[in-house]
């Protein structure tokens, strides 16, 4: 007699544990399917101009020397170019102000079309 109920005690403990595993498992699959996943936030790009070298004082600059890469629209800085052809296009500029790999090309680092560099910017 006490082999049979030990033999229902353990047949009920393994039934309640499954039935707590199942559950356990419907709760979790329910709770990660209503959480909605953020959507990404919308980036507009803008193409600008970079250096594909780094540009010292007194380099005149010309097409070998410049990139232009996309950019993120929200946080183009001022004076930047949007094409290299905008920026050769109504002469060449002279390097005032160093200028690395990747950095935007500014207006404010550049003379003017056909200028020179100068001790005084």
């Amino acid at each position: 007699m006490i082999g049979i109920a030990a033999v229902f005690g353990a047949i009920s403990i393994f039934a309640a544990d499954f039935w707590v595993k199942s559950q356990a498992k419907a709760d979790s699959e329910e709770k990660t399917a209503s959480i909605a996943m953020p959507a990404e936030p919308k980036v507009e790009f803008k193409t600008i101009v970079v250096a594909n070298a780094p540009l010292r004082y007194g380099m005149q600059l010309d097409k070998a020397q410049l990139n232009e890469i996309p950019w993120p629209q929200d946080s183009l800085p001022q004076g930047a170019f949007t094409s290299v052809d905008e920026l050769l296009k109504q002469g060449s500029r002279v390097v005032l102000s160093p200028i690395e790999i990747n950095e935007p090309v500014l207006l404010t680092k550049l003379s003017g079309p056909n200028g020179r560099a100068t001790l005084s910017n």
